[in-house]
């Protein structure tokens, strides 16, 4: 189990590919290293990262929660209309809702035993219909433009944004590596009878994770239509595949039980990286579509084949193990 600060083999290596591609992209595009681009960089690391570190936190415990892109728009939506209110009140509003969803999300699979791959997919769906009824059908607009320009004003090369965004990074690193319902996560990803038989209480560490991936989901959707100025039915919509890319480079296995916080931001800044010099290279809009799918592929065709004999792809925890885990007792 990855549950440590310390830099292994595995972080290395993504800390090395960071500055490798920051290295080349930098020679070959004399812009790329400018404090504007940097900026813009850390802007969208600020909304992918946010989103990998909700689905990679639920991935390290061997589940997989597929409605983030649609949390965060629904998060969107609703911060976006009360924005009137204040920029705090709007953004604990939508925040709190999408906590709430994301534990009725975990209360439910905790409960069913559903695989949750299979359950949020419904809720993926169920959630994208409602933005579309909170928001009418029609694109919500923030009343006062003073708010955008709170959120994305530069501080350097950092904005409230990217800095709340770090600062979550940091927050959520120590409680997966020093607190005890961090070690637990891991444990139930790692092996979820052998964690129950252990005493690990299973229905609330899952009841947990998705709480977190709710939240993180929710502050990153509001902040980023706050900032836009704009929340519009459809948006966010490729959200997911960005996110479970930057946790997957980052060395997230869907296996369970393996990855860290750092990892995560580490796979979330390459992705960064790779679309901010395919836009300085004006390619085909596809062009960033067609190279973080290939990165996913990548990564999933690397797991598989380095994956022990007898642990399947989660998500899903497997057929087999999840019939075996199904005469676990998980005390609520």
């Amino acid at each position: 189990m990855k549950n440590s600060l310390r830099l292994d083999p595995q972080i290395t290596s993504r800390i090395v590919l960071v500055l490798v591609l920051f290295v080349l992209f930098s020679v070959f595009e004399s812009s790329f290293a400018t404090a504007a681009n940097i900026y813009t960089v850390l802007e969208g690391f600020a909304f992918t990262g946010l989103v990998a570190l909700a689905i990679g936190i639920t991935i390290i415990a061997g589940e997989m929660d597929l409605s983030v892109g649609s949390m965060a728009a629904v998060a969107g939506v609703i911060a976006v209309s009360f924005a009137g209110l204040g920029l705090i009140f709007a953004v604990l509003l939508a925040v709190l809702v999408t906590a709430a969803l994301g534990a009725l999300q975990g209360v439910a699979i905790g409960l069913l035993r559903i695989p949750s791959i299979v359950f949020t997919v419904g809720t993926m769906i169920w959630l994208r219909g409602l933005v579309y009824i909170l928001s009418g059908e029609n694109t919500v607009v923030v009343p006062d433009l003073k708010m955008v320009e709170v959120i994305r004003h530069p501080v350097s090369v950092f904005s409230l944004f990217s800095l709340i965004t770090i600062g979550m990074f940091i927050l959520m690193g120590l409680f997966m590596n020093y607190s005890r319902s961090g070690r637990n996560v891991y444990a139930i990803g790692g092996g979820r009878m052998q964690a129950a038989a252990a005493g690990v209480p299973v229905f609330r560490t899952i009841v947990l994770i998705f709480t977190v991936s709710g939240i993180l989901a929710g502050l990153a959707g509001s902040l980023v239509c706050l900032k836009s100025g704009s929340a519009i039915p459809h948006g966010l919509e490729g959200l997911l595949l960005l996110a479970a890319a930057a946790a997957l480079i980052g060395g997230t296995t869907l296996s369970g039980g393996r990855g860290t916080v750092l990892g995560i931001a580490l796979g979330a800044m390459t992705i960064r990286f790779v679309s901010s010099y395919i836009n300085f290279k004006a390619m085909p809009y596809y062009a960033e579509n067609l190279a973080i799918g290939a990165l996913l592929i990548l990564i999933i065709a690397i797991e598989l084949l380095v994956a022990k004999p007898g642990r399947t792809a989660h998500g899903t925890h497997g057929l087999t193990r999840r019939a075996k885990q199904s005469a676990v007792h998980w005390e609520p």
